[in-house]
């Protein structure tokens, strides 16, 4: 086996805990955006056009493996809220994806162990984040909030590569930038497909920091140093 010389991390639900629903509890920034659009709908129908433009274009990308971004997303709830009314300015469709991802954003925090974890592999190793996410600058906003960014030498993300994760290419690509080997790189995440099958299939290491279930072993991120170093570790 290898020395790992490369870590890399998913980010969603590995080095930060969040809620995975679409609709922040805090603000409803969807029925904002319509109601000052001029459109007549409450709140619930506004969720409810929300839900479904999200999951049109996300089940498109995931079985495609093409990307969708928030603005894209913003543009089709749009469409389906004002459908005789033709799309708002850029500007305010841009606002509506601002203020929705502050609040879907606000009650994120960082996973147990994160920061102790980063510290340590950083020693030695070199770590990149890698990442599915519908907008640009969102994860590095949160490694900066967090204060955990200097860990990093890159943050390769879908919405940049064009491609999600488990598609090849997002891992190709990030070997090539962070200058690694597969064989010599280990991925730690908490989604099967992404995060273990997806890297295993590019030649990686993987271990699963996810929900444990029948045949899907999880460890901790506190687990993850030891386990990288070891010579016999546990990884898949």
């Amino acid at each position: 086996m290898d020395r790992a010389t490369h870590v890399f991390f998913d980010f969603f639900g590995t080095l930060v805990a969040y809620d995975p629903s679409v609709h922040p509890a805090s603000r409803n920034a969807p029925h904002e955006f319509a109601v000052r659009a001029g459109a007549d709908l409450d709140a619930s129908t506004a969720s409810r056009l929300w839900d479904r433009a999200w999951r049109e274009l996300d089940d498109a990308a995931r079985a495609s493996g093409r990307e969708c971004s928030m603005y894209e997303i913003a543009c089709r709830y749009a469409e389906l809220t004002l459908p005789t009314g033709g799309l708002p300015s850029a500007g305010e469709l841009g606002r509506l994806v601002d203020e929705y991802l502050a609040a879907w954003s606000a009650d994120i925090r960082l996973a147990d162990s994160a920061a102790e974890c980063l510290t340590d592999l950083a020693r030695d190793h070199t770590l990149a984040v890698v990442s599915n996410t519908h907008h640009p600058t969102l994860v590095q906003q949160q490694l900066d909030r967090f204060d955990i960014a200097g860990y990093f030498s890159d943050v390769v993300t879908s919405i940049e590569v064009g491609w999600r994760k488990p598609h090849s290419l997002i891992y190709k690509r990030a070997l090539e930038r962070c200058g690694g080997v597969a064989g010599q790189t280990v991925f730690v995440g908490d989604t099967w497909d992404a995060d273990v099958q997806g890297p295993l299939t590019a030649g990686m290491r993987a271990l699963y920091v996810g929900r444990p279930s029948p045949g899907r072993d999880a460890v901790t991120l506190a687990e993850i140093p030891e386990l990288v170093r070891a010579a016999t570790a546990r990884l898949t």
